[in-house]
C-alpha cells in the first residue's frame, strides 16, 4: 500500500517556497477535476482544491469550496508568483487554467525548492496554456545534434497515488565516448508528476540479437525476427503489409468496423498464424504499438469532465480508497490493454496481457506464446476496438531470457544546468521520496553505464515509478451530463469510443499541437 504521507522534492524557484510552504510542506496533490455548475444550483466539494489562474497565481481553498453560477467561492488564499499573499472569497471560472486538489496531510520533511522554474502559467504564458489539451506522463528526451529526439513516457495512466506502478522503456540510444547515458525529463502537459524512482537498466548482447522487454518488463533477446505474409483483423482485412516494418505505416481498427460496437461487444483482433520448427514448444511474437487516444477521451469526457465538480471528491478521495480504487483497476485491466491468446480446440486461451503503454511514444514488447501440441501457434492479439496503433508484428523462434545490470541514478541536473543533489537523492530509490514537477519543467538525469567492450552490443531500458495528477483544463468546466461520479461500465467506455470516432482527426491535431514547451 502507498504511504499517504511522503516526502515531496520540488523543482521551482523560491518564489514557489512561500507559496508550498503556505498550503502544507510536502503536501500530495491529488488529481482533480472542477466543473461549472448551475448558476442556481452550486456544488458543494469537500475536497481541498488549488485553483492555477491565468495571471500565474494559484488560489487554495483547503477546506474545499462552492463551485457555480462561474465562480469557485469559499475561504481562500491568493498566492502570487512573487510570494505574496491574501484572503480571497471567489475566483471567476474564466480566469481559471487548472484545478487540482491536494491533501493537508505532512510529514514535516522540508522539500527542497531548486532553480527550474515557477508557476506554469507564470512562466509559460496564459494563452499557451489555455490552449492545451495535451496529456501524458513525464516524457524523455536524448539529444541528437542539438535536436531532441523522443524516448518514452512514463507510468502512463497512473491517475491518483494507489495506481502508481513502473514502466520500462527500450531507448534507442547509447551512452556518450565517456560511458555516460544522458536524458531529459520534461514535464509537457498541464498534469503535476510525481516521480518516485529512475533507474537504467543494461543488456549486453551479441550485435545479431535484438533485446526486447516482455509484458512483465523482463529483458528478452530474440534472433531472427520474420514477419508474416498474412495477418487478419476481424473485420477481415489483411494487414500483414502495414505491419511488416517500422516505417510510419501503422495499424488500426477498421472505422466500419468500429461504428458497429456495442456495450457488449466492443473488441477487435488480429488472428496471426506462425509456422514453428520441429520440435520448439513455444515462439516469440514481437509488437511495436502505442495508445490512439481513445484512453484520453475516456479520462478527460467521461471520467472528469461527465460529472463536473462532484468528480472533485471522487478523485481526491473515492480513489484514496482501496477498494474503489481496486474496483476502477479491475475494470480498466479488464477492458483496457491488449489480451495475447492461442488457439486451443474450437476457442482461444489467455496467456498473457501487455497493458496500455501510452499515446506519446512507441513500445516494443515481447511475448513468449506456447505452441499447441499439433505443433503450431494460431495466436489472437485482442483489444478494444481503435484502441491501439500498432506499426509492427514479427516472431522469433530464437530467443532467450537474460538478466539485466542495473544502473543507478548518478546525478541529476536543472533545465540551467545547476547540479539537483535532493533530486537526484529522492529518484535514486523507491521510497517514500518524490519529485515533483509543475508543467512546463524539465531537469536532466545521469547514468554511469560505463564504456562498451568491443565487440558486444548493449540495449538500454528506462525504468521510471510514479503517478500523475491531472490539472483540469478551463474548457472543461462546463455543465455536467451526468450528475454521479464516475461508475466504471462497458456503457462508459463505449461513449468514449463513439465521442473518439467522432472527432478522431481534430482531435489528434490539437493534442498533439498542444505540448506545454518546456523551459
Amino acid at each position: 500500500m502507498i504511504s499517504p504521507v511522503r516526502k515531496i522534492i520540488v523543482l521551482g524557484r523560491a518564489a514557489v517556497a512561500g507559496v508550498m510552504l503556505l498550503v502544507g510542506i510536502a503536501c500530495v496533490f491529488r488529481s482533480v477535476e472542477t466543473t461549472a455548475l448551475s448558476t442556481t444550483v452550486p456544488t458543494k466539494v469537500s475536497t481541498p482544491v488549488k485553483v492555477h489562474l491565468v495571471d500565474g497565481a494559484t488560489v487554495v481553498y483547503a477546506s474545499g469550496a462552492q463551485i457555480g453560477g462561474g465562480r469557485i467561492a469559499g475561504f481562500g488564499v491568493r498566492h502570487e508568483v512573487d510570494g505574496t499573499s491574501r484572503p480571497i472569497a471567489s475566483v471567476a471560472l474564466d480566469s481559471v487554467v487548472g484545478v487540482e486538489t491536494f491533501q493537508t496531510k505532512v510529514n514535516g520533511s522540508k522539500s527542497v525548492f531548486a532553480t527550474v522554474g515557477l508557476t506554469a502559467a507564470g512562466v509559460i504564458g496564459t494563452t499557451a496554456l489555455a490552449k492545451a489539451l495535451f496529456g501524458s506522463c513525464p516524457t524523455f528526451y536524448s539529444d541528437s545534434a542539438n535536436t531532441p529526439v523522443l524516448q518514452g513516457e512514463g507510468f502512463s495512466y497512473a491517475i491518483a497515488p494507489l495506481f502508481e506502478h513502473r514502466d520500462i522503456d527500450r531507448l534507442r540510444m547509447t551512452t556518450g565516448p565517456d560511458g555516460v547515458l544522458r536524458l531529459e525529463v520534461r514535464n509537457e502537459a498541464l498534469e503535476t508528476h510525481y516521480i518516485n524512482h529512475l533507474e537504467l537498466l543494461e543488456v549486453p548482447h551479441a550485435v545479431d540479437q535484438t533485446a526486447v522487454v516482455d509484458e512483465r518488463g523482463r529483458p528478452v533477446l530474440l534472433r531472427n525476427g520474420r514477419t508474416l505474409p498474412e495477418i487478419r483483423d476481424r473485420a477481415g482485412r489483411n494487414v500483414a503489409a502495414a505491419l511488416s516494418k517500422v516505417d510510419g505505416t501503422v495499424f488500426s481498427s477498421d472505422p466500419a468496423f468500429v461504428a458497429t460496437r456495442t456495450s457488449i461487444d466492443l473488441d477487435d483482433y488480429l488472428d496471426l498464424s506462425i509456422p514453428v520448427p520441429s520440435g520448439m514448444d513455444s515462439v516469440v511474437v514481437m509488437v511495436r504499438l502505442r495508445n490512439s487516444l481513445l484512453n484520453t477521451v475516456l479520462l478527460y469526457e467521461e471520467i472528469l469532465a461527465a460529472s463536473g465538480a462532484r468528480s472533485l471528491d471522487w478523485m481526491g478521495k473515492d480513489l484514496a480508497n482501496i477498494s474503489t480504487a481496486l474496483e476502477l483497476g479491475k475494470w480498466y485491466m479488464d477492458r483496457m490493454g491488449m489480451r495475447v491468446s492461442v488457439k486451443q480446440g474450437s476457442g482461444y486461451r489467455q496467456v498473457a496481457k501487455i497493458a496500455d503503454t501510452g499515446p506519446i511514444a512507441y513500445h516494443d514488447v515481447a511475448v513468449v506464446v506456447p505452441v499447441s501440441s499439433d505443433g503450431r501457434a494460431d495466436v489472437r492479439l485482442s483489444f478494444v476496438a481503435d484502441n491501439w496503433r500498432i506499426e509492427s508484428v514479427a516472431y522469433s523462434s530464437d530467443f532467450q531470457r537474460v538478466e539485466p545490470r542495473l544502473v543507478p541514478l548518478a546525478h541529476a541536473k536543472s533545465s540551467t544546468g545547476a547540479a539537483e543533489v535532493e533530486a537526484a537523492r529522492s529518484l535514486s530509490a523507491a521510497d517514500d521520496n518524490y519529485l515533483q514537477t509543475s508543467p512546463g519543467q524539465s531537469f536532466q538525469v545521469f547514468f554511469d553505464a560505463g564504456v562498451s567492450r568491443p565487440s558486444q552490443s548493449r540495449t538500454f531500458f528506462l525504468a521510471a515509478q510514479g503517478y500523475y495528477v491531472e490539472w483540469m483544463r478551463a474548457a472543461w468546466l462546463s455543465e455536467p451530463r451526468r450528475s454521479e461520479p464516475f461508475v466504471p461500465s462497458d456503457e462508459r467506455l463505449l461513449a468514449a469510443l463513439k465521442s473518439w470516432t467522432a472527432q478522431r482527426e481534430v482531435f489528434e491535431q490539437r493534442f498533439y499541437a498542444s505540448k506545454i514547451t518546456v523551459r
